[in-house]
C-alpha cells in the first residue's frame, strides 16, 4: 500500500508540473493495476456528477479508460527505453497512470469549465486559448517526467516526451471518447410518460398537458430522434438549385405542437401555395412536429431549424433571393413559440433563437418572417431590420385565435394564407387584407381584446418583394384543403385561444 501512495504521490506533483520523489524500481505490475482502479473510479465519479438522473453505467466508457491506461503504458516505456532505464517501466507506468487521472481532475475539469464561462461572455478568443491550454497541458506532464528520470539530459527528454505524447495524446484527437456514466434516455422516456415536464408548464403552456400526453404514446420516440439526420438530409436533398435571371424565393416553414393538426394543415399548405402560385417548388423546406409525419418530414425543433437555415443559405443569392420564413404554433405571454412532439424534450423558441439561426453563413439578407401565435408580436424587435419584413398574427400583449382539435387552419392563417395571398400576390397586401379580415371575425364574435396583427416593414424589403412580384410567371389560385372539418365560410363563433 506504501509503494501504491508514493506512486499516487508522485502522479498528483507530475500533474502539477512537479518533480517526482519516489523511487520507481520499487513498484511492479500490482502498482499499475491500483492505478488503473483508481482511474477508473475518479471518471465514474466525475461521469456522475455530470450527468443528470437517471443514470446508466456505459460498458464503452470502460474500454476508452484501459485504451488509454494502455497508451500511457506504452508512453512509459518510451520514456525509460529512452532514459536507459529498463527496469523501472512498471513504476514510471504507475506514476504516468495516477497523473493521467490527477491532470483530468485537476488541470482538464477547472480549465474547461473556465473555459466554457469564458465562452458565455462571448470572450470566443480567451475561451480557445483556455482550453488548448488543457488539451496541451498533458505534454509538460510528460517532459517533468523525462526530466526526472534523465536529469541533465534536456535534448534527449525533449524528444522522450514528444515521442510519449505522440503515442498518449495524439491518438485521442481522433479516437472517440464517452463516458462511464451517461442519462438513461430509456429510463427517462418512461419516466416522463407519467408527468408533464416541468420546463412545459415554466413556459406557461401547462394547459396543452393534454394535448403532450395523448401524442406521446403514438410513436417509437428513440427512433424519431435517430431518424432525424436521414430526415433533414433528405429534405436539403431535395432542394433545387435557384433559378438564374431572376429573383428566388425560398421558404422553410415551421409547425410546432404535435398535439394539434391546425399547425400541420398550415404548413403543408404553405409549402402547396408558395410552390404552385409563387414560383417556389423545389425550394421548400417543411418542419412539423405531427403522428401523421414522423417518418416523412424532420421534426420541428431549432436545431433542425438552424440546419435547414443554414443549407438554404448555401443555395440562395444573397443579393437576388428573398426568404420567407413561416412559424406557427402556441405562444405564451413570456414570447416564447411552443415546441412539442410528445414529451420529447425540446426546446421552445424565443425570438433570439430565431434571429440567432438566421445569422447563417453566407448570409441571409432578405427577409420575409411570418410569426403566427399568441403574443407573437414579441418577436418583432428581435428580427427587424432594414431588409426583413416581419409578420405577427398578434401584438405581444394580446391572443390570437383559431386553433383547437376542432379547427382546420389558424384565423390568420385563413386570412393571410388561404385567403389574402390567393386574391394577391404582394406580401404587404396580403397582409392588410388579412388584418382588416381577422379584425372583422374578432368583431363580429364580440372579442373583448382582439389579436391586432403587426407588421414591422422598410421600404427596401417591399421595394425589393415589388421586384419579385413582376418576375413571377402567371399562376392560379391555390384551394385550401385538409382532413380536418369544412371551414369553406367564416369561422365559427367562440374560437380556441392560442
Amino acid at each position: 500500500m506504501t509503494v501504491v501512495l508514493r506512486a499516487l504521490r508522485d502522479g498528483i506533483r507530475a500533474s502539477l508540473l512537479l518533480r517526482p520523489l519516489g523511487k520507481p524500481n520499487l513498484a511492479g505490475a500490482g502498482t499499475f493495476v491500483a492505478a488503473l482502479i483508481a482511474y477508473l473510479l475518479l471518471e465514474a465519479f466525475g461521469a456522475y456528477f455530470n450527468s443528470d438522473s437517471p443514470r446508466i453505467f456505459q460498458p464503452w466508457g470502460a474500454i476508452v479508460v484501459l485504451a488509454d491506461s494502455l497508451l500511457t503504458l506504452v508512453a512509459a516505456w518510451v520514456l525509460v527505453r529512452m532514459s536507459g532505464r529498463k527496469s523501472i517501466t512498471w513504476g514510471v507506468a504507475s506514476v504516468a497512470l495516477f497523473a493521467t487521472a490527477m491532470t483530468s481532475l485537476l488541470v482538464h475539469w477547472p480549465l474547461l469549465t473556465l473555459a466554457g464561462w469564458l465562452y458565455e461572455q462571448g470572450r470566443d478568443v480567451t475561451s480557445m486559448v483556455v482550453a488548448w491550454l488543457s488539451f496541451l497541458w498533458w505534454f509538460p506532464v510528460l517532459l517533468r517526467l523525462a526530466t526526472w528520470l534523465a536529469p541533465g539530459r534536456l535534448p534527449r527528454s525533449l524528444l522522450a516526451a514528444i515521442l510519449a505524447y505522440a503515442i498518449s495524446a495524439v491518438p485521442w484527437w481522433w479516437l472517440p471518447g464517452a463516458s462511464l456514466i451517461v442519462q438513461d434516455q430509456a429510463a427517462l422516456a418512461a419516466q416522463g410518460m407519467q408527468e408533464v415536464p416541468d420546463r412545459i408548464v415554466d413556459a406557461g403552456f401547462d394547459d396543452l398537458a393534454d394535448d403532450i400526453e395523448e401524442t406521446w404514446f403514438d410513436f417509437d420516440a428513440e427512433a424519431v430522434i435517430y431518424d432525424q439526420p436521414r430526415l433533414m438530409a433528405s429534405a436539403i436533398d431535395g432542394l433545387l438549385s435557384r433559378r438564374p435571371g431572376k429573383p428566388n424565393l425560398f421558404v422553410v416553414a415551421f409547425a410546432g405542437d404535435g398535439g394539434e393538426n391546425v399547425f400541420h394543415n398550415e404548413v403543408e399548405f404553405v409549402d402547396e401555395l408558395f410552390s404552385r402560385r409563387f414560383a417556389a417548388e423545389g425550394h421548400v423546406i417543411v418542419l412539423e412536429n405531427n403522428p401523421a409525419t414522423l417518418t416523412t418530414r424532420p421534426l420541428a425543433t431549432l436545431t433542425n431549424l438552424r440546419l435547414a437555415l443554414s443549407a438554404v443559405a448555401e443555395r440562395m443569392d444573397p443579393a437576388e433571393d428573398i426568404l420567407l420564413v413561416y412559424l406557427t404554433s402556441h405562444g405564451s405571454r413570456d414570447h416564447e413559440l411552443y415546441v412539442s412532439m410528445g414529451l420529447l424534450p425540446l426546446n421552445q423558441v424565443t425570438p433570439e433563437d430565431l434571429a440567432d439561426a438566421l445569422d447563417t453563413e453566407p448570409s441571409l439578407r432578405w427577409k420575409v418572417l411570418v410569426v403566427n401565435a399568441c403574443y407573437s408580436g414579441g418577436f418583432i424587435d428581435a428580427l427587424r431590420d432594414d431588409s426583413t419584413m416581419v409578420i405577427t398574427a398578434a401584438r405581444s400583449d394580446r391572443t390570437s385565435f383559431g386553433c383547437g382539435a376542432e379547427s382546420e387552419i389558424t384565423w390568420f392563417g385563413k386570412a393571410f394564407l388561404a385567403e389574402a395571398l390567393n386574391e394577391t400576390r404582394s406580401i404587404r397586401d396580403a397582409f392588410d387584407l388579412a388584418k382588416a379580415k381577422v379584425d372583422a371575425w374578432e368583431e363580429r364574435d364580440n372579442e373583448g381584446q382582439h389579436s391586432e396583427p403587426q407588421i414591422a416593414s422598410s421600404r427596401s424589403i417591399e421595394a425589393k418583394l415589388e421586384s419579385w412580384k413582376k418576375s413571377l410567371p402567371d399562376a392560379g389560385t391555390v384551394e385550401f384543403k385538409s382532413a380536418t372539418p369544412d371551414l369553406s365560410g367564416e369561422p365559427e363563433a367562440l374560437p380556441v385561444q392560442k
